[in-house]
């Protein structure tokens, strides 16, 4: 590959594809071609099979927006990616492609977990030097913990004596789907995770509790993963929810002002040694 610039993006310099597909392309209203697609990085090459010109190239970095249209088709799922620069492509690619596609979208995202800062070593002690042991941290308390700075809108992970256990509760949740008991969208309701359960409460005497032993997979998923991989429309400061149950059944909640990175922590850690994977 060369580093020539073709249809509003670099072709990147000596790089093996991430990945490719085949699938088809949308150049006009109503009309399809074969094309084939190859992710480099960040940089997507799409190639239209049936038209002789240049490969182009879209720089994901500079993507606004990633919609999957309906449900996929033997394994093709229509997507509509739009560019800062105007740009639309309108196009099927293989269930696969369109993993790694949001995979790569979401390294490119900037509230990435950013890497923690180098810890000076301890200095070193003589030998025969009498050590003193150092002291047991104070435990925590509930004052202590509502009290502790942290980011506006990040999760605290707060102890409740009253339970035996730590308790997270987030309190703008929107229940979306998945409860065969409760088929419609519930807003202003609140959820609260424990050591044993996650129970959400809203109006008219909601009550959905979901015990960790009966969850395969949680995972916390941004606007953009949501509205790709479920469907689902969220808000930009939301993170969406998604329990994977022991039954096959999908709990679909959407958490506001929650930045995702740092509610999946807070979550990893209230369930830290239970069979519950947090993704």
């Amino acid at each position: 590959m060369t580093g020539e610039s073709v249809g509003g993006a670099s072709q990147p310099a000596q790089q093996e594809p991430d990945a490719y597909a085949r699938g088809w392309i949308e150049p006009a209203v109503g009309t399809r071609d074969t094309a084939l697609f190859v992710l480099a990085g960040s940089s997507l090459g799409v190639t239209d099979l049936q038209v002789d010109g240049p490969q182009g190239w879209y720089d994901l970095r500079a993507a606004t927006d990633l919609d999957a249209v309906g449900e996929p088709v033997e394994g093709i799922q229509e997507v509509d990616l739009a560019m800062a620069d105007g740009r639309r492509v309108r196009a099927g690619w293989t269930e696969d492609f369109c993993s790694s596609v949001v995979q790569a979208l979401m390294s490119t995202l900037p509230d990435a977990t950013p890497a923690a800062p180098p810890v000076a070593p301890a200095p070193a002690t003589p030998a025969g030097s009498p050590v003193a042991p150092a002291p047991d941290p104070a435990p925590a308390t509930p004052a202590a913990a509502a009290s502790a700075p942290h980011a506006p809108g990040e999760p605290v992970v707060a102890p409740a004596p009253e339970q035996g256990g730590a308790v997270l509760v987030l309190e703008d949740v929107t229940y979306l789907s998945g409860h065969p008991d409760q088929p419609r969208k519930r807003r202003r309701c609140s959820a609260t995770l424990t050591r044993e359960a996650i129970e959400v409460s809203g109006p008219k005497g909601l009550t959905i509790q979901v015990a960790w032993s009966v969850v395969q997979t949680l995972e916390a998923q941004n606007a953009d993963e949501a509205r790709f991989r479920m469907n689902a429309r969220i808000h930009r400061d939301a993170t969406a929810l998604v329990l994977e149950c022991d039954d096959g059944t999908t709990l679909l909640l959407e958490a506001r002002d929650c930045p995702t990175i740092a509610l999946r922590g807070a979550i990893a850690q209230l369930v830290d040694d239970l069979p519950v994977v947090v993704v």
